[in-house]
């Protein structure tokens, strides 16, 4: 039955597909990327549906020299095909720097198969936020949030847009500690990251 489930589950998400294709797929829900001499990329990838419809994930770790590979190492080690169109979620780490922007951002549009429209955040030690706060807990963070002058719901196809027309952006940071945590707004300017007060612009 579980099987059944995860076959309708998957059907539903991803489109008109017979059930090989299913079986090579793994479907990324978040995302979230550092950079330290390599980039380290952590997927949240969906491994099965409980008995109540919802979905278990799993996360998963890899590094590499450049994205090409960051991505074809994640495809490596779970040995499936990358689906990467259902991604909700982005987390960027906050040391990335300004060649690190513009590698990721080449990456994502250099790949048209992949959607733009995810919320797009950054944080420290994404490792801890995505092994204790799954996409949907931070999804509904971003969407429910009460105070306007808090978090910034932007997303990576508007991050992309304004990095390239050399325009300024803001963007929230989370982090974990017993739960998640908002953790105030930073802009990009100068091809780095500023803190700035709580506000939004």
């Amino acid at each position: 039955m579980k099987k059944i489930f995860l076959l309708i589950f998957l059907l539903f998400i991803t489109g008109c597909m017979n059930y090989n294709e299913l079986n090579d797929l793994a479907i990324i829900k978040s995302i979230g990327i550092e950079y330290n001499n390599d980039y380290y990329i952590y997927a949240e990838i969906i491994e099965d549906i409980d008995k109540d419809n919802i979905p278990k994930t799993k996360v998963i770790k890899a590094s590499g020299k450049n994205m090409d590979e960051l991505f074809n190492n994640i495809k490596l080690l779970v040995n499936k095909e990358i689906y990467l169109d259902h991604i909700d979620l982005l987390i960027l780490d906050e040391n990335l720097n300004n060649n690190n922007f513009q590698e990721i951002t080449k990456y994502f549009i250099l790949h048209q198969e992949l959607r733009n429209d995810f919320y797009t955040i950054i944080g420290s030690d994404i490792e801890n936020i995505l092994n204790n706060a799954k996409y949907d807990e931070i999804e509904k963070m971003i969407i429910n949030n009460k105070n306007d002058n808090q978090i910034i719901k932007i997303s990576f196809e508007e991050i992309i847009s304004k990095y390239l027309d050399h325009k300024i952006f803001n963007i929230s940071k989370i982090i974990y500690d017993n739960e998640i945590k908002f953790d105030g707004n930073y802009q990009y300017i100068n091809n780095h990251l500023e803190r700035i007060n709580h506000e939004k612009n």
